[in-house]
């Protein structure tokens, strides 16, 4: 047995490509600086004052789950954060 998925009618001359870009969340073009606890974050602009409150509380009830910058992200496997690529070298 196979799983049939639907995918909404497509228009005519549009391509899968444009369709996903449609879909694909962008980041928010206009930002304001907020800090907490001495560590600086950006929000979009157009999310509401209260809702900007309810981000900025908790992360900062949450600031040791953060990691600002890489050296914050000790004790993380290094075989999790490398990348490398398994190709020939003689290619």
């Amino acid at each position: 047995m196979c799983a049939v998925t639907t995918q909404p009618p497509r228009k005519e001359g549009v391509t899968r490509v444009e369709i996903a870009r449609e879909r694909r969340p962008e980041p928010a073009k206009e930002v304001l600086e907020r800090e907490s606890e001495g560590r600086k974050f950006k929000l979009g602009k157009s999310l509401g004052q209260e809702t900007q409150d309810q981000i900025v509380e908790v992360i900062a009830r949450h600031m040791d789950a953060f990691a600002w910058s890489a050296s914050n992200m000790l004790g993380i496997d290094l075989d999790f954060l490398c990348h490398h690529l398994t190709v020939d070298p003689q290619v």
